[in-house]
């Protein structure tokens, strides 16, 4: 479903182009958002590293799952709130095994998306990402480049070798491990030589949001996103969000609906538009 989302958002920007979208003018662009800080230099005040989370503890996924902050994708998915008062059901630990035993009333026009640096400061959000590991078997001795300390270098494998899938990261690269080692591989390079192409990927998207209130919760977005109110983000261009502005809404809700592109969210699959 998620290729489904971020292919809407990109027939978004080339319907309406990134001027339909503007980007905030002022604090008040951004409901409920603190607006980053500018340096002497007019330069935003670059953020101070967080510190690591044990997602693991944190959410109770056993070792057959990688976890790693952030979501995946050169355009990560994300999330808006469009209406008023919608209250969301979402869990105190990000396990999709546990009970939704939250209710969250959300922000109107909040964003949900890795780019939107004000609503992440804001609010406190915290973005990972579980993915299934899945073993991928080498079929004939070859070398395959990775991103090393090095730059590009080489790592030789043979037939039979097996490969971890751990994460897509985003342009084509994935990370695998190997001989307890991870690698960032350009997927494509994998296609022939390895029985990736036949693997399904499986990954969770989990955020921690600050609910209205005060209160704090998980949201996993294949779930949320299917919330009434709540629509797949629009990308604007890239590495860029924000808050939805009022007269931005009717905008947002006509090209990033269900129906505006075929998908059909319930069976969380791609159906082609009716050709008229």
């Amino acid at each position: 479903m998620r290729f489904g989302w971020i292919l809407s958002a990109a027939l978004f920007v080339a319907a309406c182009g990134q001027s339909d979208v503007s980007a905030p003018a002022g604090p008040e662009a951004a409901p409920g958002a603190e607006m980053p800080v500018e340096g002497a230099a007019g330069e935003s005040a670059a953020p101070a590293a967080a510190p690591t989370t044990d997602y693991a503890a944190l959410s109770g996924y056993d070792g057959n799952w990688f976890l790693s902050p952030g979501w995946p994708g050169e355009y990560p998915p994300g999330f808006a709130v469009l209406d008023a008062d919608v209250r969301v059901p979402a869990r105190a630990r990000p396990n999709p095994t546990d009970p939704q035993d939250v209710t969250c009333l959300l922000p109107q026009y909040a964003n949900y998306q890795l780019w939107n640096n004000a609503r992440n400061k804001a609010d406190d959000l915290d973005y990972f990402v579980a993915t299934k590991k899945l073993p991928v078997t080498v079929l004939e001795d070859t070398e395959v480049e990775f991103v090393g300390d090095a730059g590009i270098e080489k790592l030789a494998l043979k037939a039979g070798d097996q490969l971890t899938y751990l994460r897509y990261i985003g342009e084509g690269f994935t990370v695998m491990s190997f001989n307890g080692r991870e690698f960032d591989i350009n997927e494509g390079e994998l296609r022939e030589i390895t029985d990736i192409g036949a693997i399904e990927n499986e990954e969770d998207l989990w955020v921690r949001v600050t609910c209205l209130g005060g209160k704090q919760a998980w949201l996993l977005f294949d779930e949320v996103v299917l919330e009434k109110g709540v629509y797949p983000s629009p990308i604007t261009g890239y590495g860029e969000a924000h808050d939805i502005l009022p007269d931005e809404v009717e905008t947002v809700r006509a090209m990033m609906s269900p129906e505006a592109f075929g998908l059909d969210p319930t069976a969380q699959s791609i159906e082609p538009p009716p050709v008229e």
